[in-house]
């Protein structure tokens, strides 16, 4: 099934965690770092393809590696 079509509108982050999530691929397309994860359909469980441009680099004080505790 694909999305592409819809908007991320129809994606409710509310039903969305960090631990859903896992990066399929991290690159440097055209000068931009883009992300790809997967993540399931808060509606169907399907699995559905992100794909983010990184907007925005901050440093942060945290040890690696993460910490689910760190979500709670």
């Amino acid at each position: 099934m694909s999305r592409d079509d819809e908007s991320t509108d129809s994606l409710d982050a509310e039903y969305l965690y960090p631990s859903d999530a896992d990066v399929l691929d991290i690159s440097n397309d055209d000068g931009e770092i883009r992300v790809r994860f997967v993540v399931p359909d808060p509606e169907t469980g399907d699995g559905l393809v992100l794909e983010a441009v990184v907007e925005s680099i901050e440093e942060a004080d945290f040890e690696l590696p993460l910490d689910d505790e760190y979500y709670d």
